[in-house]
């Protein structure tokens, strides 16, 4: 599997199973196969629909001889599947560690019921699919995008294709350029606009919204012309080996939105090139998109190995016995590029241990940090939780070029002793002579003070798991919020 190239799904189900202890020894190499594709499906009656069903192999080793089986097949339901599968599965064959295969599927309603299902299932892996019957509509697809592999500094530009399979035709339009932390959307058109000067103030992500006032009708096809392209570029700080994550959108725009887009006078205009149409457009407003899922192309941006030299920072303090007091420890990354977030198979996370000076009593702990030495970033439940002495802290973000992240450890003083702070930077930190600092608590006459400054804590998201989340949770709220739910009949 590539982790930034799949929906959020795929990331969580890899998450829960990729767990790997963050200082442990490795766990024994095992495959792990799922398939993501859409749980609900709009078929226009009278039409086939096209479903793309991505297998893939979210573990450490090889996955031999996979099948997928569709099962369960109401009888209001035709189910066809690839040529060189049988009638109820189909032989995938071998998957390598973080490998893919798309299995395109083509489904059709036969009978009259307003929804029908079917089982799909490979291993201990089972979801069912439900197909509910349409009267039509608008129903827009963007083409899947390929892996982008740009260099530290450069843009790639986006083949951006999108069709209405539907039976409505649409009067506009939105296209919206998404990009992690590391990636930049490029296209300034009069038409678009970067997502931080939308009218919504929660709106997430880094990015650009595009909107077309062309007409898509039924079976059209359009394209973004390489003449005046979309493009994501890579940051020239960008830390690797890791792959950034992406995605391209066609979604609804609100009319605050199209006001906004409105007021740009200058500038070229970003048009969409068409290259297939069909008569007969309908009149009237066009109803909301009937399958949401495959507006949306997920991509990565690939990315080799670079050097981030990440640094322990300790802490000094002196207080009396009995005094309230809060250290802040942590890392910054000395660069050249950034500290990546974790790698591409979820088996690693940069890390901070902290072991809290033994008389320090503590009563608060940092949201960012899990008890234990070996602790992992999935043991969220138990973060920010006080247990005994040692700590593993989790940086929000990876770090960027000259960041400092601190995690704050609270407690009462009760005498003096050490602590230390330990760094793991992975294989981007070369220098680990800065690995290690030390904590010194003092307790004296001479008052409270000291630490690091106070800068704040983030405010975490260890719960979330990764950038493919974050990214996806932003496309999803940004789809969602400029989106009606419809029920078709």
């Amino acid at each position: 599997m590539r982790r930034l190239a799949l929906p959020a799904a795929l990331a969580a189900l890899a998450l829960g199973g990729l767990a790997a202890p963050a200082q442990a020894a490795p766990e024994p190499a095992e495959p792990m196969v799922g398939v993501i594709l859409p749980e609900q499906v709009a078929v226009i009656a009278g039409q086939t629909k096209t479903v793309r069903a991505e297998v893939f192999n979210a573990g450490t080793a090889a996955a031999k001889n996979v099948v997928v089986n569709f099962t369960g097949v109401d009888t209001s339901l035709a189910l066809t599947l690839p040529a060189g599968c049988d009638a109820t599965s189909c032989k995938v064959g071998d998957l390598a560690p973080r490998a893919t295969k798309v299995l395109t599927l083509k489904l059709a309603v036969t009978g009259n019921k307003l929804a029908s299902t079917f089982q799909v299932s490979t291993g201990a892996f089972e979801t069912e699919v439900a197909v509910v019957r349409s009267t039509g509509g608008v129903d827009l697809e963007i083409e899947p995008i390929g892996d982008l592999k740009p260099a530290r500094g450069q843009a790639a530009q986006l083949p951006v294709v999108v069709h209405n399979a539907g039976t409505e035709a649409v009067d506009s339009v939105g296209l919206v350029v998404l990009g992690e932390e590391g990636l930049t959307a490029l296209g300034n058109y009069r038409n678009c606009l970067g997502l931080d000067e939308l009218s919504d103030e929660d709106v997430l992500g880094n990015g650009i919204i595009c909107k077309f006032d062309e007409t898509f009708e039924p079976g059209a096809t359009f394209e973004v012309p390489a003449t005046t392209p979309l493009s994501i570029k890579l940051d020239k700080d960008a830390g690797g080996p890791y792959t950034y994550a992406g995605a391209v959108l066609a979604i609804g725009v609100n009319d605050s939105d199209a006001a906004l887009l409105a007021k740009k006078k200058s500038g070229k205009m970003l048009t969409l090139d068409s290259l297939r149409k069909k008569s007969g457009i309908t009149d009237g407003d066009a109803p909301e998109d009937l399958n949401s899922e495959d507006n949306e192309a997920y991509f990565g941006v690939s990315v080799g190995k670079s050097v981030a030299d990440t640094a322990a920072l300790g802490s000094t303090a002196d207080g009396h016995e009995g005094d309230r007091l809060t250290m802040k420890v942590g890392m910054q990354n000395k660069g050249p590029t950034t500290l990546i977030p974790g790698n591409d198979d979820f088996t690693w996370f940069p890390s901070v241990r902290v072991t809290v000076p033994a008389t320090l009593k503590l009563t608060e702990v940092d949201f960012e940090c899990v008890p234990g030495a070996d602790a992992v970033e999935w043991d969220f439940l138990t973060a920010g939780t006080v247990d005994g002495r040692v700590y593993t802290c989790f940086p929000e973000y990876g770090a960027a070029v000259g960041e400092t992240t601190t995690f704050a450890f609270t407690g009462t003083v009760t005498g003096s002793s050490e602590g230390t702070v330990v760094v793991d930077g992975g294989v981007q930190d070369s220098n680990s002579a800065n690995n290690e600092a030390a904590i010194v608590l003092t307790a004296s006459s001479g008052g409270s003070g000291g630490g690091l400054p106070v800068t704040g804590a983030p405010t975490g998201w260890l719960a979330l798991g990764g950038a493919l989340l974050l990214l996806a949770g932003a496309a999803a709220a940004f789809a969602f919020r400029r989106r009606r739910v419809v029920t078709t009949l």
